[in-house]
């Protein structure tokens, strides 16, 4: 078996403690948050054009090789992601198991997953911890790694409801 770093019981533990926290509405609750977990803020991202409404900002973590991302979307605390046993190279064996492993201990703490999908080289699935989305990707382009990590599933409709009406759609057909 491929000796991960982090391991992934921390990895597991970490995003368990991520969704069992009271979940965070503002950005003093998203610091307090941040301060349980002990994730440490790092940068807020240039805002994007295309989504004026959110605000993202990367921190790491105590665990080795491990950062991650969060977003407020009009000013509530949106979700966060996690990234772990990346590699630079394609169908890497670190993001493979570790995608096998944190499933297996997610699935100890949540059930099966409600969702699955992807392919066998790139999976990807979701729980659903009370109001919270937790979802588990492996990618294997160029690069290796996984994304894990809680969100809040009304505040997500609403962050894609919102991109839907910005978003023009080719819908509409010349009737001349």
């Amino acid at each position: 078996m491929t000796q991960l770093n982090p391991d992934p019981a921390d990895v597991a533990d970490l995003v368990i403690k991520m969704s069992q926290e009271p979940w965070p509405t503002t950005e003093t609750d998203r610091q307090r948050y941040f301060n349980a977990l002990g994730l440490h803020d790092l940068d807020t991202l240039p805002p994007r054009k295309d989504d004026p409404d959110s605000v993202w900002r990367r921190f790491t973590t105590s665990l080795p090789g491990t950062e991650g991302n969060c977003v407020m979307f009009r000013g509530e605390f949106l979700g966060l992601s996690l990234f772990c046993y990346t590699e630079p190279i394609d169908n890497g064996p670190q993001s493979r198991s570790g995608f096998t492993r944190l499933k297996r201990r997610l699935s100890r703490a949540f059930g099966p997953p409600v969702q699955e999908w992807g392919s066998p080289s790139e999976p990807a699935c979701l729980w659903r911890p009370g109001p919270l989305l937790l979802d588990l990707y492996c990618f294997q382009r160029r690069s290796s790694g996984i994304m894990i990590g809680p969100s809040h599933a009304e505040r997500v409709a609403a962050n894609d409801a919102a991109h839907e009406l910005a978003t023009p759609t080719n819908d509409s057909k010349d009737s001349s």
